[in-house]
């Protein structure tokens, strides 16, 4: 039986899309694996998985082998609680800094560069955290630390800390929102898998449908199975899942800006999926 190689992020952020195919999953053909943004990018690099949330970044490394959808994003406009700078320091002190990032991160870790070097004219040394989940001792290490997802979430060092939320900073920074990942899918299995792709839309459709009817009940699913302190509902009342014309043009903005500051190859298209009926 064919299967549909499917990747998740394992953040809760991605539950509002992946609830219907985490409680189907007994009886859907499909293959899901789950990882952080950065495992999940090289996956569909080399062409092991044939589609997934990837983080936005990764579209400019592999243009010619993504196709992405219209419809769904990871994104926010403004605050976003689980993409932080956390610094010894405030955020005007850090020029020269050593900022360590988490090598989960895809998007973010850009962000920030850009966010420092294009609007505060610093320039700074970066480097990947040991473990992305442990801000004490990364904090020990380096000037400031960059966190996202869960890692974010369950940060013990906002109290002894400066805290920037990067969504909100670059949102006040840049007047765009921030589009941290994208469903995208392989260029290559866009035709030979086009029942199951179809079948996988269909399942992301039901789940944020449901999600926005009755956000209560992804907030309720993803507070059963989590040791996450969080008020899931507020959590996710400031994430959007919809790619609307107004994230599209964000993610063009953030694309020029990596180009600019040469951090990634321009993007002059964004090369879409669409779904054949």
């Amino acid at each position: 039986m064919r299967k549909l190689a499917v990747g998740q992020i394992c953040y809760v952020n991605s539950y509002p899309l992946f609830y219907t195919i985490i409680n189907e999953r007994d009886s859907l053909p499909f293959d899901v694996v789950t990882g952080v943004p950065a495992v999940l990018n090289g996956m569909m690099r080399r062409g092991e998985l044939d589609v997934s949330l990837i983080s936005s970044f990764e579209y400019t490394q592999a243009q010619d082998r993504y196709l992405i959808h219209r419809d769904f994003c990871l994104a926010s406009v403004g605050y976003v609680n689980s993409v932080l700078l956390v610094s010894h320091r405030a955020i005007e002190d850090l020029n020269g800094a050593v900022i360590g990032l988490s090598p989960a991160s895809g998007t973010s870790s850009h962000l920030i560069r850009i966010i420092l070097k294009e609007f505060y004219g610093f320039a700074n040394e970066y480097r990947c955290v040991a473990d992305p989940a442990d801000s004490v001792g990364s904090l020990k290490a380096h000037d400031a630390v960059l966190m996202i997802g869960d890692d974010a979430l369950r940060c013990t060092s906002r109290e002894n800390c400066r805290v920037y939320d990067i969504g909100k900073l670059w949102t006040e920074k840049t007047g765009h929102p921030v589009v941290f990942a994208v469903v995208a899918v392989n260029a290559c299995s866009a035709g030979e898998k086009q029942d199951l792709l179809n079948l996988f839309f269909r399942k992301l459709r039901q789940s944020h449908e449901m999600f926005e009817r009755q956000p209560e009940r992804i907030a309720a699913y993803a507070a059963s199975g989590s040791t996450l302190a969080l008020d899931f509902a507020d959590y996710y009342s400031h994430l959007t899942y919809t790619f609307t014309r107004e994230l599209e043009e964000g993610l063009l903005y953030y694309y020029r800006m990596l180009a600019k500051h040469r951090l990634a190859p321009p993007v002059t298209e964004i090369r879409y999926y669409d779904e054949q009926t």
